[in-house]
């Protein structure tokens, strides 16, 4: 997460608050506007919460993005269906009584429904904050990086998903059911985000685009191949280690 000054204990605060802003107002836009419809509402949060990679320019150090990234991987966990039965069960002993158990009912228990498996796989969530996190502690000095992995996931994988469901006429199969028109979203969705993001963070525009549309194809194939779920793990791999390979500005 580099920047024009040296990382310090008022730029990792200002990092962490400033993510956690961003975050609670895609969760609250999320819980307020997705309307019952769990699908639409997981799209919100999945392309959403990758624009988070445009709040990294400022410098902090890689224990700040451990614990900010880390407590993402936390909370998507709380709210996947298995974990929020059984913290519902616990929290049942005491009547709903207890400030913990109201704010639980109220706010986890209202997101988990955009985890359940029926709008996608149930760890979903949770993979793609494992690439957050794993990106955020190696890269956190570099978010140009940290950009190159979240934002095909978002944008490209996000995008592939919907464009696949509404409009996939031409199906094909690896592992899971794809359609020629969602990995053709896919690439560009991952070319236009990942173009912006690059150029972002310092890239020259004509090297910003090339990169990223080798890294929008490179995209695609992987989405392609990969099963249901842990394409939120190996989108994000593929991006880093692929604008690594390219070349990534310092």
């Amino acid at each position: 997460m580099t920047g024009l000054a040296t990382a310090g204990p008022v730029s990792d605060v200002l990092c962490a608050a400033l993510v956690y802003a961003y975050v609670f107002i895609v969760l609250f836009v999320v819980e307020r506007l997705y309307k019952g419809d769990q699908a639409v509402g997981r799209k919100i949060l999945h392309v959403g919460i990758g624009n988070v990679v445009f709040l990294l320019w400022l410098p902090t150090g890689p224990w700040t993005a451990l614990v900010v990234a880390g407590s993402f991987v936390v909370f998507t966990l709380l709210i996947t269906r298995r974990m929020q039965r059984r913290f519902l069960d616990e929290l049942g002993r005491d009547g709903g009584r207890t400030l913990l158990s109201r704010a639980y009912r109220h706010v986890i228990a209202r997101l988990s429904t955009i985890s359940v498996s029926a709008a996608g796989n149930e760890f979903g969530l949770v993979y793609y904050c494992i690439a957050f996190l794993a990106l955020a502690v190696l890269f956190y000095d570099r978010p140009i990086v940290v950009a190159a992995g979240m934002l095909p996931l978002a944008y490209g994988d996000g995008m592939g998903a919907v464009v696949g469901l509404k409009y996939g006429a031409h199906r094909y199969a690896v592992f899971d059911r794809k359609s020629i028109e969602g990995s053709l979203a896919v690439f560009a969705a991952t070319a236009a985000a990942l173009s912006v993001g690059l150029a972002f963070y310092g890239m020259p525009l004509a090297p910003a685009v090339g990169k990223a549309t080798a890294i929008g194809a490179i995209t695609a194939l992987v989405e392609a191949v990969t099963p249901r779920g842990l394409d939120n793990l190996s989108i994000p791999a593929a991006g880093a280690i692929a604008l690594l390979l390219l070349g990534a500005a310092p």
